[in-house]
């Protein structure tokens, strides 16, 4: 009888199993094992923690994946809209995975969309991609997407992979630590070769650096860039036959160091422009390049020198005249990010500055601002090292704040004050965004961009990957392309609050699960109003809406517009 009963038990699994078989779900690898893959759908389905992926020899096309822009059926990677003919392969939440191909000329990874990052990691540790080729397929013209899309992660390592464009960047990392690309090749892409926004600790070591900004008419912008953060190394790299604006841009990055390196046959406008911090520049040979300037000037501020590991301030004549030599850099030790200000979980904390504001964000709390006027532009670390919990973000014309990975905690105004305004001065910024953010509230403020002329390309407020997000009570104010922008989220409540003047709209939803809008006010906004994309169980003061776009009457009603 019990044999019986087992066998039953064994054949309801292996039905079951079948079913959720043909339903697209696979079970995930187990932690410590190397799995074999042969296409994209087996790359995608082996995406786990703990877990080495072998590439066997070949091309893996990413759009032609079964799941291409629908649900992957794996917990660790999603597709991710990027325009309206593609998609891009988001890896996220996953420690001690290993990509690991046959060999940079063996095994290539290929995006199809020019919009979409060929691979995207966010919120990952302990990541290797090893001996592969990535980039976009060939095709004319240029890529905004860049090749590898590092975001909120910790100790990545690129080794022996080739990445070329078109693609915008070869590697663009967000608030990550310890980013090592090594014995690599970056070339033909468009805009830079490694780009760092408030990381600490990327090194790019013995690589070859060639061929970017020479596809189309326009150069690349910076081969390397790094802004904000600290400890940034180029190391025993050959950069040569690039043609790109600059070669090395440091803004506001503690201990960016350049050295062992051999430039040659370059084509650039500028060498370095290095701002807030001097740059360490010793033992490398710059040859045969068509330089305009080692320096650059800037409108409002000049490049600093670049110096010696010893110190010595290194002249224009000093920089042609250096030969090339190895240069034992010593170990960086990089400042730890800031520790957000103690608070008895659950508990207020009152800030009256924009600093004591940046101190206090962290989880379980509630933020109250007591002040009339908050411009984070007078933040006295604008631009600069971020916190545990936020960073600061460049955009074209300055840094947006970004809060990210944050639970459970409230921004609201003081209940005392008539108004509290809370501003960005940047006009491609958003106000604030917060990114994989759970349980956020904002309360009883008013957000804007600083009044001026010219349009905003930033919104008011961002969310993007957030769950179990209220805004209640605030006044979103244009100059700013949108009040709300929410993307890949769920719950998202909408309460009491005033959108207006905006450029483009009051709200846009992408990809969001259940939203609410309870008693708002939207006008003086460009039509449509609101928009939802592939949203489900939206209300609008009660009554389900689709899919589509809005205006909203003076009687607060929905009125469905038709784009044609």
């Amino acid at each position: 009888m019990k044999h019986t009963n087992k066998r039953k038990a064994l054949g309801l699994l292996l039905v079951g199993f079948m079913l959720l078989t043909l339903l697209g779900w696979a079970p995930l690898p187990a932690a410590g094992t190397a799995v074999e893959v042969k296409d994209v759908d087996e790359l995608v389905a082996a995406i786990a923690p703990n877990v080495t992926v072998k590439l066997a020899p070949g091309e893996y096309r990413l759009a032609n994946a079964a799941t291409y822009g629908k649900d992957t059926g794996n917990p660790y990677c999603r597709w991710e809209y990027a325009s309206e003919t593609g998609y891009e392969l988001i890896v996220f939440g996953v420690d001690g995975l290993t990509i690991q191909g046959a060999g940079m000329d063996k095994t290539t990874l290929l995006a199809q969309d020019r919009y979409a990052n060929v691979l995207s990691f966010h919120g990952c540790q302990d990541v290797t991609l090893s001996a592969f080729t990535a980039g976009h397929s060939p095709a004319p013209g240029f890529c905004s997407g860049g090749v590898l899309h590092l975001v909120n992660c910790d100790r990545v390592m690129v080794e022996l992979c080739g990445l070329f464009g078109c693609g915008s960047m070869g590697v663009w990392a967000a608030n990550c630590s310890d980013v090592t690309v090594t014995g690599s090749r970056i070339y033909e892409c468009s805009d830079n070769a490694v780009s760092a926004d408030n990381c600490r600790n990327v090194q790019v070591l013995d690589s070859e650096i060639d061929h970017n900004g020479w596809k189309g008419e326009y150069e690349a912008y910076c081969l390397f860039q790094t802004y904000g953060g600290d400890g940034f190394t180029v190391s025993g790299c050959q950069v040569h036959d690039n043609n790109a604006s600059l070669l090395l841009q440091s803004s506001y990055t503690r201990s960016t160091r350049f050295a062992g390196c051999q430039v040659s046959y370059n084509k650039l406008r500028h060498v370095f422009t290095l701002f807030g911090d001097p740059a360490v520049v010793d033992g490398c040979a710059f040859r045969g390049n068509d330089v305009g300037g080692w320096y650059m000037d800037g409108d409002e501020q000049a490049s600093l020198a670049a110096r010696t590991l010893e110190g010595k301030t290194l002249s224009e004549d000093a920089l042609e005249a250096m030969e090339l030599r190895t240069v034992e850099l010593p170990d960086l030790e990089t400042a730890a990010p800031q520790e957000p200000a103690q608070v008895t979980p659950g508990g207020e904390i009152v800030v009256t500055t924009v600093d004591e504001f940046l101190a206090a964000i962290g989880p379980d709390r509630t933020i109250v601002l007591d002040g009339e006027s908050f411009s984070l532009a007078d933040a006295s670390a604008y631009g600069s090292m971020g916190g545990l919990y936020y960073r600061w973000e460049e955009t074209y014309d300055g840094p947006q704040l970004v809060i990210f990975s944050v639970s459970n905690m409230t921004i609201r105004a003081a209940a005392e004050r008539a108004s509290v305004t809370l501003t960005a001065v940047p006009r491609y910024a958003n106000v604030i965004g917060f990114e994989s953010c759970d349980g956020v509230s904002v309360v009883g403020l008013t957000l804007g961009h600083t009044e001026g002329p010219s349009d905003c390309c930033g919104a008011v407020l961002d969310f993007e990957s957030c769950n179990s997000v209220s805004v209640e009570g605030c006044r979103l104010y244009g100059c700013g392309t949108l009040g709300i922008n929410a993307s890949y989220g769920r719950d998202l409540k909408v309460k009491d609050c005033e959108i207006y003047d905006c450029s483009i709209g009051g709200a846009v939803l992408y990809t969001v699960y259940g939203a609410t809008f309870e008693n708002c006010r939207i006008h003086d906004v460009p039509s449509p109003a609101l928009c939802f994309y592939n949203c489900s169980n939206v209300l609008w003061n009660g009554t389900t809406v689709d899919d589509a776009h809005y205006d909203v009457n003076d009687a607060g009603e929905l009125v469905p517009v038709n784009l044609g």
